[in-house]
């Protein structure tokens, strides 16, 4: 994933990482433009599954969209 600095459109670059659930990162990050020198956290979140897990983890739960759900379920039916 790039990401760019929300003032210069510049390259930002990642600082550290924390991971404070399996489907949460809070994610530091640095523009590299001198000019510039904004700093800031954001936010990623795993928010829908689109292919599932073949090995899933018992306590990640993270929801099927809409469209791939139709689709295992039209899968499932043709066996």
């Amino acid at each position: 994933m790039r990401i760019t600095c929300p003032h210069c459109d510049e390259r930002a670059i990642t600082r550290t990482s924390k991971r404070p659930t399996p489907v949460f990162y809070e994610v530091y990050a640095q523009c590299t433009n001198p000019a510039c020198g904004w700093g800031g956290k954001l936010l990623v979140e795993f928010a829908t599954t689109t292919s599932p897990s073949r090995i899933p983890a018992t306590d990640v739960r993270i929801p099927v969209d809409r469209v791939s759900r139709r689709v295992l379920l039209e899968q499932l039916n043709e066996c």
